[in-house]
C-alpha cells in the first residue's frame, strides 16, 4: 500500500485520527510513558492529528496500573518482601465497593527489583506476591485479577503459596524456606494453614505465554537464563520444579496437571496460581483491549500505532502487538509499530501484518543512548515513521 492510499480510506492523504496503544518498553519506560512519547512524535509530524492514547499491557508490568486507571479504582501501596527478602513497596488497585482488586506479580518480584549482585534464582522467592494477595483479601477482595509476567524468579510459586499459609516440611517435620535451594530437602507439604478466604475468591490470571511448568518449553529452560540461571543449572532447576509439582500432587493440592499451558509463566507462578489455587487463565492483551475499549477506538481511526521493547519471533504469540493487529484487521485499519529493537523477523516486519515499523536502535544510535533517553528517541522514531507514511510531508517542531 502506498503512503497516499494508506489514509485515503477515511480522511485523505494525511492522518487525522491516530490510536496509540503500545506496551511498555521493559526496563526502560512504562506503557503510559511510551504512549505519551509516541503522541509527541505524531503531533510533530502532523500537528492537527487527533490522538487517542490507550496504553496497553499483556499481563506483565503495568497491567494493574492500566486496569485501575481505566476503571477508576483506588491505587494502594503495600510493603512486601522482595525476592531476596529485602522489603519493597508494591502498588495495586482496589474497588472497595465491589470487592474487586488487581495486582501485578512483577511489582513484587520483577527482575529489576532484585539487585544485580543477588540474581541467583536458587535463592529467590515470590513471597511478596502472596503478601500482596493477602493484603487484597484483608481489604475485602473477592474477585482478584493478577497480571502474570515479568518475574525475576523461578520458584514455581512456592514463595507465594508459603506466604498464603502453605508449609513445606522435611522428613523430620521442620519448616523449609520456600526458595528453590531451601526446598532441596522437601518431604511433604502441609496445606492446613492455607488462607481459607481463597476458596471464596475468584482469581483470574492475565498472561501471554502457554509454556508448561517443566520440560524443553518449561519455566527453567525457556525463562531461567534471562533471570540468571546458568545453562548448567537448567536441568537441576527443571527437576526441582517437577519434584515440587509431585509434592503438590501427593498433598492432594493439584486442580490441574503441571503440564497445563501457562503453568510455566512467571517462573512457575502460573503453576501455583492456576494448577494449585484454581485461578482462571486469560490472555492479558485481549483482556486489557476489551477493558480499555480498543475496538471502538480502532473503528474510528485512520492509523494505529503500537509498540514494545523488542519486535521478534515471539511478538505474534499473545503479545500486545499481535492483539492490536488482530483487532485492526477487523476494521481494515493499518497498524505501524515502534520498538526498541527489531530482531529475528527476517528483516521484514510486514510479515507480521504491520504497515511499517521503526526501531530505536536502527544503527544510528547505540543501545545505551536509547536507554538513557527512551522518550526522546521514541518521539523521534514516531515522527520519522509518520512522515514516511504520509508521503514525506514536512514535520512540525523538529526540536522534539
Amino acid at each position: 500500500m502506498t503512503p497516499d492510499r494508506l489514509f485515503a480510506r477515511k480522511r485523505g492523504a494525511e492522518p487525522r485520527r491516530v490510536v496509540i496503544c503500545p506496551d511498555s518498553f521493559k526496563g526502560s519506560l512504562d506503557a503510559a510513558g511510551v504512549a505519551a512519547a509516541m503522541a509527541r512524535g505524531v503531533r510533530d509530524a502532523c500537528a492537527d492529528t487527533r490522538v487517542c492514547v490507550l496504553p496497553m499491557a499483556d499481563g506483565g508490568e503495568g497491567t494493574a496500573r492500566i486496569t485501575a486507571q481505566a476503571l477508576g479504582w483506588e491505587w494502594l501501596e503495600t510493603a512486601v518482601a522482595g525476592p531476596d527478602g529485602e522489603v519493597l513497596t508494591a502498588g495495586w488497585g482496589l474497588d472497595r465497593t465491589a470487592g474487586h482488586a488487581v495486582l501485578d506479580v512483577a511489582s513484587a518480584c520483577a527482575l529489576n527489583r532484585i539487585p544485580a549482585t543477588r540474581r541467583n534464582p536458587w535463592q529467590l522467592h515470590t513471597s511478596g506476591v502472596g503478601q500482596l494477595i493477602r493484603s487484597a483479601l484483608d481489604n475485602g477482595t473477592r474477585h482478584l485479577l493478577i497480571g502474570l509476567g515479568g518475574s525475576g524468579t523461578v520458584d514455581g510459586g512456592a514463595g507465594m503459596l508459603h506466604a498464603l499459609g502453605l508449609r513445606f516440611l522435611d522428613r523430620n517435620g521442620r519448616s523449609l524456606s520456600p526458595h528453590p535451594a531451601g526446598l532441596a530437602g522437601l518431604d511433604h507439604i502441609d496445606a492446613n494453614g492455607l488462607d481459607p478466604r481463597l476458596d471464596g475468591t475468584h482469581l483470574i490470571v492475565l498472561g501471554d505465554v502457554d509454556n508448561p511448568l517443566t520440560g524443553p518449553n518449561g519455566a527453567a529452560t525457556v525463562f531461567g537464563p534471562q533471570k540468571g540461571l546458568s545453562d548448567d543449572d537448567i536441568p537441576a532447576m527443571d527437576a526441582h520444579l517437577a519434584r515440587l509439582a509431585r509434592g503438590m500432587d501427593r498433598a492432594g493440592l493439584l486442580r490441574r496437571p503441571a503440564d497445563t499451558p501457562g503453568a510455566g509463566a512467571a517462573g512457575g507462578l502460573g503453576f501455583a496460581l492456576t494448577c494449585v489455587l484454581g485461578a482462571e487463565p486469560r490472555m492479558g492483551a485481549a483482556y486489557l483491549a476489551d477493558l480499555t475499549g480498543l475496538d471502538a477506538a480502532i473503528a474510528n481511526a485512520d492509523l494505529v500505532l503500537t509498540g514494545e521493547g523488542q519486535l521478534d519471533t515471539q511478538t505474534a504469540r499473545g503479545k500486545v502487538i499481535a492483539e492490536v493487529l488482530k483487532r485492526a484487521r477487523a476494521h481494515a485499519t493499518p497498524v505501524a509499530a515502534i520498538a526498541g529493537r527489531i530482531v529475528d523477523t527476517g528483516g521484514d516486519s510486514t510479515q507480521l501484518g504491520l504497515q511499517a515499523a521503526r526501531a530505536l536502535c536502527d544503527g544510528s544510535i547505540t543501545p545505551q543512548q536509547a536507554m538513557d533517553d527512551p522518550a526522546y528517541w521514541i518521539a523521534v522514531r514516531t515522527r520519522e515513521l509518520v512522515d514516511d507514511l504520509v508521503g514525506g510531508h514536512p514535520g512540525v517542531g523538529r526540536d522534539t
